[in-house]
């Protein structure tokens, strides 16, 4: 046997490379692999399917005591490569700025993610997706990859008929609050979301604060630097006006926010000699759109909390 190559790995058939080939096509449209669906398509046709999820002892027994059956664990995925953009920060002058091709990967892989989750659990005969878990990974302002994933358990509904059985209700929550909403009658809509991304770029007397340091310089004392405080509430401001518009084109009455999270990446140019500042600041939301007064309360009502006190004989 040869020294080198011996660990060489084994070439793929012919069959097995174009059932890859098919896979990747089907990705590239937009849908998940073959095996995949052909694996739940025989879980949705089953009488007593053997079921896997990711939920805990706690979150199984909410979902079945509220008449959720756990059908299959399921998942959506999607790596979006961020393209490059010359903003040409040597020009910009100050000033708050909507950057909409940073935020798009964002978009685009939470929004494939969401809807590969929602694909699987429609092959799997569910109503609905339970126990959800997100992982978001990437870099602003680099030409680097977004990976967004979504876990989740798909569950049939034996306890409240749904209004529109062909549709399977998303939610980014766990099976804990999923069973507290429809014990006051609210009704999971879909899953609403959106990254926005806006640059701040420091005028020159904020400039100067930056790059003042030393006893007697500007550094000596706390100063707020406002442009990147309402950065942040401008980057706010356009993530929220997005899933509330979403939420309304959902038909829902109000809406959960399970993420809100930010980021703030400092970056400098120089100019003429002097150093100029710039941050860009992300903000990403992610939250279920809900139905309230949407059917009675399931299985029964939240009670109101009692505090009891014992004061002794």
């Amino acid at each position: 046997m040869p020294l080198f190559g011996r660990h060489r790995p084994v070439q793929p058939s012919d069959e097995e490379r174009q059932a890859a080939e098919v896979d990747l096509e089907r990705i590239r449209q937009g849908g998940i692999p073959l095996g995949a669906e052909e694996r739940l398509k025989r879980v949705a046709s089953a009488s007593t399917p053997f079921f896997t999820s990711d939920l805990s002892s706690k979150e199984y027994a909410l979902a079945s005591a509220s008449g959720l059956q756990p059908v299959a664990q399921i998942m959506g995925s999607s790596v979006v490569q961020h393209g490059w953009s010359n903003y040409g920060w040597g020009g910009f002058y100050g000033g708050i700025q909507e950057l909409p091709s940073f935020a798009e990967p964002w978009n685009l892989a939470r929004e494939r993610a969401f809807d590969r989750l929602e694909q699987e659990a429609r092959f799997a005969g569910a109503h609905g997706v339970i126990g959800i878990e997100t992982t978001a990974a990437g870099t602003l302002g680099e030409a680097d990859n977004v990976e967004y994933v979504v876990f989740g358990t798909a569950v049939r509904d034996t306890g409240v008929t749904p209004r529109d059985p062909a549709r399977v209700a998303m939610c980014a929550l766990s099976g804990q609050d999923v069973d507290k909403l429809r014990r006051i009658g609210a009704e999971v809509i879909g899953v609403i979301g959106h990254t926005s991304v806006v640059a701040v770029a420091l005028d020159p007397s904020s400039n100067y604060i930056m790059n003042s340091s030393g006893f007697w310089g500007a550094g000596a004392t706390n100063i707020e630097i406002p442009q990147i405080t309402q950065g942040v509430y401008a980057a706010r401001q356009l993530a929220f006006s997005e899933v509330e518009r979403q939420a309304r084109l959902a038909g829902a009455n109000d809406m959960v926010i399970s993420t809100l999270r930010h980021s703030i990446h400092h970056q400098e140019y120089d100019r003429g000699g002097v150093k100029s500042h710039f941050f860009i600041v992300s903000m990403h939301v992610l939250g279920t759109a809900i139905r309230l007064g949407a059917h009675e309360p399931h299985p029964s009502p939240l009670k109101t909390p009692v505090l009891s006190i014992n004061l002794g004989n």
